[in-house]
């Protein structure tokens, strides 16, 4: 009978030791029941109590290739710790004619087996819930002694003595100054641009994002209270309740203004349109005429390129895209991305080295099997020749799945793909937008549009393009750069 193993730890206070046991006993059961091991699926750092696991998942779909019969754990918690994803995945398993085996637990095909399996599952599961009580438990008394909690620690903190929180200077300096930036009239826009452009980082080394400062505006733990678990926990203060609440104010009042008097224009060039000479961010605004006209524009938070009518400059991009656009295009990017994937699957380094292996051992064998036609008969080679059967249905079941990963695709899918293109600049100029454009400078005198050319493409410094731009006397740029190419 043919076996995979899976094996399984669930945090990264665990170690690759904690593997390489679970290996070495499964493959010890397996030994001692005659079990031919094939094949390993192996997850680090992810929790029993859910299924969302890549080796196990894809330990469950090669299953329908029916070539293991079991699936081999060191105990039954390594394959989950629920008892509903267990029985589901067991019966997807036993549908393909594969078995669960622990090499810890022997389980028989009983009656009593069944109930202790049963039995061992309902204990995994109590056990999990339990420690998970225990976890909140203590996070909760940890954050009322104003000690960390685990996890990221928020910008403006560290972690000192005994593990209790204390205040970074210089994190705290950044959060009272996105607080007080934002009680000001600052947009989420203009803070990011603000702390970016003065090179700032996140505590996680990271570009500030509208998203962190959402966060780090509505996190009640800068005031030095907050809440954990219906409990009142504690932890230095970095801002003063008065200036969190007119923040919170403020997040609430436009919140609502947002709700109901969103504006009819939508900016889609937000986040790739840059000014060309300081390099920030344009943002979307809009203004009212004296007879009570709507105007939208894009403007530059340092004013160096003035107020740009938002309908002008989205019409010069789609212009400027246009040639990507049309029926002849798009068969240009058929064939020149089929060339890419033909070029890629010759050069699958997993696939090949696995059919070369495979093809080295099938030659060990024959040797082996020419030896024994010519006479030469050993214990040794008895075991050699064992060995090799054993690595040849490994490296079968290798090479089998290498390509049943990678399909055979036909110049007619890329050709399918490629007209999405027009069918997308149909549904909307947004759409077209946020596919092909990567990135808008705005100079004084004119516009560059970086576009896409593959799904890898860099936006290249703002300095190389201004560059180019001197020693070209074309106002459109075609790219951005690629891993192969720096246009």
């Amino acid at each position: 009978m043919n076996a995979v193993i899976y094996a399984r730890y669930s945090c990264d206070r665990q170690t690759e030791q904690s593997i390489e046991g679970q290996l070495r006993e499964c493959k010890a059961f397996a030994a001692s029941e005659g079990i031919h091991i094939i094949g390993e699926y192996i997850d680090r750092a992810i929790s029993g109590t859910t299924a969302n696991r890549p080796e196990f998942q894809r330990m469950i779909a090669d299953s329908r290739y029916k070539t293991f019969q079991a699936v081999i754990v060191y105990k039954l918690d390594r394959f989950a710790r629920n008892r509903y994803d267990s029985a589901m995945y067991k019966s997807k398993l036993k549908a393909n004619g594969v078995r669960v085996l622990s090499a810890k637990e022997h389980i028989t095909d009983s009656p009593e087996g069944i109930i202790l399996e049963g039995l061992l599952e309902a204990m995994n599961e109590y056990y999990s819930a339990e420690l998970s009580q225990k976890i909140k438990r203590g996070m909760r008394e940890n954050a009322i002694k104003g000690k960390t909690t685990g996890g990221n620690v928020a910008l403006g903190y560290r972690i000192g003595a005994d593990k209790q929180m204390e205040i970074d200077p210089a994190g705290a300096s950044l959060v009272r100054r996105i607080f007080t930036g934002y009680d000001s009239g600052m947009t989420f826009t203009e803070i990011c641009d603000d702390l970016n452009h003065a090179g700032y980082t996140t505590s996680r080394g990271k570009q500030f994002r509208i998203d962190t400062i959402s966060r780090i505006l509505a996190n009640q733990r800068y005031t030095g209270t907050f809440q954990c678990a219906g409990e009142d926990a504690h932890c230095p203060p970095i801002i003063e309740p008065e200036l969190f609440r007119s923040v919170q104010e403020r997040l609430t009042e436009s919140r609502h203004k947002h709700r109901h008097t969103q504006s009819p224009h939508e900016y889609v060039l937000t986040g790739k349109a840059i000014c060309g000479t300081c390099g920030r961010r344009l943002t979307g605004r809009a203004g009212t005429s004296k007879t009570d006209k709507r105007y939208y524009y894009y403007c530059c938070p340092n004013k160096c390129c003035g107020w740009l009518p938002a309908a002008e400059l989205e019409h010069a991009v789609l212009d400027a895209i246009a040639q990507y656009t049309t029926p002849e295009a798009c068969e240009q990017i058929a064939n020149a991305t089929y060339a890419l994937y033909q070029q890629s699957t010759h050069e699958n380094a997993d696939l090949t080295a696995a059919q070369r292996r495979l093809q080295e051992t099938e030659k060990k064998l024959e040797n082996a099997v020419n030896a024994i036609l010519s006479g030469i008969t050993s214990a040794a080679l008895q075991t050699t020749m064992q060995q090799l059967e054993q690595q040849k249905a490994a490296l079968e079941t290798e090479v089998r799945l290498l390509q049943t990963d990678a399909p055979e695709l036909k110049l007619e899918h890329f050709q399918y793909f490629a007209h999405r293109l027009l069918e997308v600049q149909a549904e909307g100029t947004e759409k077209i937008l946020q596919l092909l454009v990567n990135q808008v400078i705005v100079y004084k005198e004119q516009i560059t549009v970086l576009v896409n050319l593959t799904d890898k493409t860099k936006t290249p410094p703002l300095e190389q393009v201004t560059a180019a731009l001197r020693e070209s006397s074309c106002s459109i740029a075609c790219g951005g750069s690629t891993d192969d190419d720096n246009t």
